[in-house]
């Protein structure tokens, strides 16, 4: 029986959700494993949990560059779009934050920077491609 070729949009679906599910999955479990190891004081596993949030970042590198490799010229421009806007939204974000800072005596985790940068990757990418299926 012969399976049907999949679509770009499945493969890039597919690769989206490895990315996502993947890397909450190893972002948890590293996380998980830095607290445990250090409220049990056990190097080891203390260790293991700081190493798999250090390599998170090359998981989403990697994963990122195999979803924009499926993608066709389109998913590649929407993309890249959706990424500049992010990068915009992020600096005003991190600019606001620094300023806020210093003259209010708190401190922004970095995830926080991470979560809105990808969060306006994704929602800009969706309004950008809502907004090109439409026409206008």
């Amino acid at each position: 029986m012969h399976q049907r070729a999949k679509s770009r949009d499945e493969r890039v679906g597919r690769v989206a959700l490895t990315l996502g599910l993947g890397g909450g999955l190893l972002g948890l479990l590293g996380a998980l494993a830095l607290h445990y190891g250090q409220q049990a004081h056990v190097d080891f596993v203390r260790g293991f949990g700081t190493g798999v949030l250090a390599a998170l970042p090359f998981f989403f590198a990697a994963m990122a560059l195999r979803a924009v490799r499926t993608m066709d010229e389109y998913g590649r421009q929407l993309h890249a779009r959706a990424a500049a806007l992010a990068f915009l939204l992020v600096m005003v974000v991190a600019g606001t934050l620094i300023a806020l800072e210093g003259t209010l005596g708190f401190h922004t985790p970095a995830w926080v920077y991470y979560t809105v940068g990808m969060t306006t990757w994704g929602a800009t990418a969706g309004v950008l491609s809502a907004r090109d299926a439409r026409g206008t």
